[in-house]
């Protein structure tokens, strides 16, 4: 489920993550060849917010539509950026 790694213990399987056995980039030599160029992506988002001196702030929305996080999570999405003046 997911590209899950499963270990097997006493002969039953056994999730090796503890979401659903969700592993975002795999495991082992299923690895994702992208997550490298992801992991760097994030640094230079994070590096940016940083610099910039941008912020996140929660919308005042009534009824914010629901959009899936992790495989068993929604969360609303209610969160915007804002820039420092």
């Amino acid at each position: 489920m997911f590209g899950a790694a499963y270990s097997e213990v006493d002969g039953k399987p056994h999730p090796v993550v503890d979401t659903a056995g969700y592993a975002s980039f795999g495991f082992g030599y299923r690895r994702c060849p992208g997550e490298l160029l992801s992991m760097d992506l994030l640094k230079t988002f994070l590096r940016l917010v940083w610099q910039n001196k941008i912020s996140f702030v929660r919308l005042d929305i009534d009824n914010p539509r629901l959009v899936p996080f992790d495989p068993g999570t929604l969360l609303p999405d209610n969160i915007a950026f804002r820039r420092a003046k």
